[in-house]
């Protein structure tokens, strides 16, 4: 079953940001997985929660999102973009 990682991002250092953008990609892919979502204009319609950075990743099942977020790959990425802003980010399986 897809699972589709969403991510919440509130930049405060554009600079460690853009660093985690150039790199994270080709771990993405490693572990089967697709932008579907990277940013990009929003028009928020309900609420105020979805007011900052929203990232939509995709992999084919739970295993390749799990083994994404927890590699030795990503690890050192995703340190940036924790000190990059803060972040929100969960696992749901698609149906």
């Amino acid at each position: 079953m897809k699972t589709y990682l969403i991510a919440h991002i509130e930049v405060t250092n554009p600079e460690l940001m853009a660093k985690y953008r150039e790199q994270v990609p080709k771990i993405v892919e490693k572990y089967n997985g697709k932008y579907l979502v990277r940013g990009g204009d929003s028009k928020i319609i309900e609420g105020d929660y979805f007011k900052h950075r929203i990232v939509v990743l995709e992999f084919p099942d739970r295993k390749s999102a799990d083994d994404f977020y927890t590699s030795e790959d990503y690890a050192p990425i995703k340190e940036l973009r924790l000190q990059a802003g803060n972040n929100s980010s969960v696992l749901v399986e698609g149906i």
